[in-house]
């Protein structure tokens, strides 16, 4: 198991700007910036059965013939979490029960997005997630429009004719005719027996927060969901988000709402494909998935605006004769 390691983000002398310069220059050095002018040469689809993963790539590699496994590329860009559609919790709103009726309702109008409403028949199906958008300054922002043109070139690359290609992974803002968010996910139960476990599971002992992560004590929405927790831990592995803060720390699941809303991030992901045979003379759909592998923040959240109005004084009696001056208008 993974222990936890800190990087210090800042000095004394640190600012925004070379922070966030800083990371994209390490970013670059990586490979695998996905805002990087050689990224597509550096990665290729592998097929897994009937999915996809996007791999680094390598000498005389096969995509198609691949009989060993091969490392999943880990692709980086800076990005805003935005606050909308935001399910980064722990449960990802998860709420034991809801009817057969509404989850299909809720299909047909989010899609698979609909399952970051809390539309989950079990615990361990749960797929936290959130929707990343454009940072403001440059040159991150001119960046995230290489990163959403470069997903859209590695999605028609291992695209089926005819399918629809990207519901649920990429959104439009204000009548855009270019996506300008897309989703990633979190997966925060395994299987015991899966082969794909993650073997670089954080280790809760080394955390300072370790606690904060334990049935008994992980923030959850809804407090009838902990019996189920419970149970869960003899068939599953808990997988902690590796969301960090900008003191370098892992943030407890408590924190998850306060830090991750709005911050520019560093963010590290694996990208997914699954095709979808047409049902029911529906359309087939290409579904892809962005896992998360890291988040660290850069820029904490802006601080939220209250809408409290400002308190004024206001004259317990006015003589209606009496006309008010300037000074006692504005006392007013």
């Amino acid at each position: 198991m993974a222990s936890e390691s800190v990087t210090p983000f800042e000095t004394p002398s640190d600012t925004t700007s070379s922070r966030t310069i800083r990371c994209r220059d390490r970013l670059l050095r990586s490979g695998f910036y996905l805002a990087a002018d050689d990224i597509l040469k550096k990665v290729e689809w592998v097929r897994q059965g009937r999915s996809h993963y996007l791999a680094a790539t390598t000498e005389n590699s096969d995509s198609n013939t691949c009989t060993t496994q091969r490392q999943l590329a880990q692709l980086s860009a800076i990005v805003v979490i935005d606050s909308n559609n935001f399910w980064l919790t722990f449960d990802g709103g998860y709420r034991k029960g809801v009817c057969f009726l509404q989850r299909l309702y809720m299909l047909t109008v989010f899609g698979d997005n609909s399952k970051g409403n809390g539309i989950w028949q079990h615990l361990y199906e749960v797929k936290p997630s959130c929707t990343v958008c454009e940072p403001p300054m440059d040159p991150l922002k001119n960046d995230f429009a290489t990163v959403m043109k470069n997903l859209r070139v590695l999605m028609q690359k291992v695209g089926t004719p005819g399918y629809e290609k990207g519901k649920g992974f990429l959104f439009y803002d204000n009548g855009s005719l270019t996506p300008t968010r897309f989703k990633i996910r979190h997966s925060p139960f395994q299987h015991i027996t899966d082969n794909k476990t993650n073997h670089n599971i954080l280790d809760l002992s080394t955390l300072r927060n370790g606690e904060d992560f334990l049935p008994e004590n992980v923030d959850l929405t809804h407090q009838e969901s902990r019996e189920e927790l419970f149970l869960l831990q003899k068939t599953h592995h808990t997988i902690p988000l590796e969301a960090r803060g900008d003191d370098g720390y892992i943030l407890s699941p408590a924190e998850y709402k306060s830090h991750l809303k709005n911050p520019v991030v560093e963010l590290q992901f694996n990208l997914w494909h699954w095709p979808i045979a047409p049902k029911n003379g529906s359309t087939g759909k290409d579904s892809f998935t962005a896992d998360i592998v890291q988040i660290r923040v850069l820029v904490p959240p802006p601080p939220e605006i209250t809408s409290t109005p400002q308190k004024r004084k206001i004259a317990a009696y006015l003589d209606p004769e009496e006309t008010a001056s300037p000074s006692k208008k504005r006392e007013m």
